[in-house]
């Protein structure tokens, strides 16, 4: 993680994510979703994954707003960092993943588990 905020991530984005007010929420969400992934069920144990349902370079207006954080274990946050990408790659695609709802990340992420 160390690696990925010091080569990949912007600077505004993990300074944020460095942020007092971003741990304080990500903790509330962590302990409001009771530390289980939002699409499997599975405890996320090892690592506090919040993820944002509209990614925070597409809606930073939403970057704390607990409608759109929830919990997800490694493995569907992984998934749908990479549905993310290749839906960013789409024709208009920015503005489809500022407005794709959390049923149908669930539901996208779920068939690509199977």
């Amino acid at each position: 993680m160390a690696h990925y905020n010091a080569t990949t991530r912007d600077p505004e984005a993990n300074a944020f994510y460095h942020s007092t007010s971003w741990q304080h929420m990500r903790d509330y969400i962590y302990s409001r979703d009771l530390a289980t992934c939002q699409v499997c069920g599975n405890a996320v144990i090892n690592r506090k994954i919040v993820d944002h349902i509209h990614p925070l370079k597409v809606s930073p207006n939403e970057k704390l707003n607990k409608d759109n954080l929830w919990t997800l274990c490694y493995r569907c946050h992984n998934i749908k960092t990479n549905l993310e990408e290749s839906i960013k790659q789409q024709s208009n695609g920015d503005n489809k993943l500022a407005h794709i709802s959390k049923a149908w990340w669930q539901k996208a992420i779920k068939e690509k588990i199977k």
